[in-house]
């Protein structure tokens, strides 16, 4: 029955003009294909991966644990090797922040009309509004940036063997500052801790990406 279909429709279009085309037609819509991930196979017969704490060799006071965690998550995500504990690993990636600096980026804008703290006098003594604050202790930034250099390495638990070394440099920036009208001064720090922690997750989350990938390619 369908060898019979298949003659009449080849037969009606030959008449069409079309029957080059059919054939490629009948070919190609008979299947469906699905394309996966499970037939790749892992760098160097890698089954198994341990990421150890992330290392902060760096003076600046840094969230280095969120970079610990994107790790994690990227391995997991990238779905080439299973994320195990070191003990059961067949390699392990050590990674760790060589450098680390958070400064003032842009260009500084004086606070307020306080541009200075009042005299000393036993006299006439200010009130505390007069004094300059943390806050407004002088000219400022609305921003800080934050750059970081980390260096990557991967060994087989089994040979001792390196198998993977290599630098990352990155930067990022956030709003360390924002006005009073936004912020109330009493939860200034708390505004700058957040955008921080905010931005350093994104950084290491992107960071992750480029060194699972580097090494899983």
């Amino acid at each position: 029955m369908v060898k019979l279909m298949s003659m009449s429709i080849l037969t009606h279009a030959r008449r069409l003009g079309i029957g080059y085309v059919l054939p490629i037609l009948v070919l190609t819509t008979g299947c469906a294909y699905r394309f996966t991930n499970t037939a790749i196979r892992s760098p160097l017969g890698i089954q198994t991966l341990a990421v150890e704490a992330v290392w902060d060799n760096s003076r600046d006071v840094i969230p280095h644990e969120l970079l610990w965690s994107s790790m994690q998550r990227e391995v997991i995500r990238n779905g080439r090797v299973t994320l195990t504990n070191q003990s059961e690993a067949d390699a392990l990636m050590v990674v760790s922040i060589t450098k680390a600096k958070v400064s003032p980026v842009g260009t500084s804008t004086p606070t307020d009309a306080n541009s200075k703290d009042p005299p000393e006098s036993t006299a006439d003594k200010a009130t505390p509004d007069q004094y300059r604050n943390l806050r407004r202790a002088g000219n400022y930034t609305t921003d800080e940036g934050i750059t970081m250099n980390v260096h990557v390495n991967v060994y087989d638990l089994k040979s001792r063997a390196l198998l993977f070394n290599r630098d990352y440099a990155t930067g990022i920036t956030f709003k360390s500052n924002r006005g009073e009208s936004v912020t109330p001064v009493a939860s200034a720090y708390l505004q700058y801790e957040e955008a921080l922690q905010a931005r350093f997750r994104a950084a290491s989350d992107s960071l992750a990406h480029s060194i699972v990938n580097d090494f899983l390619m």
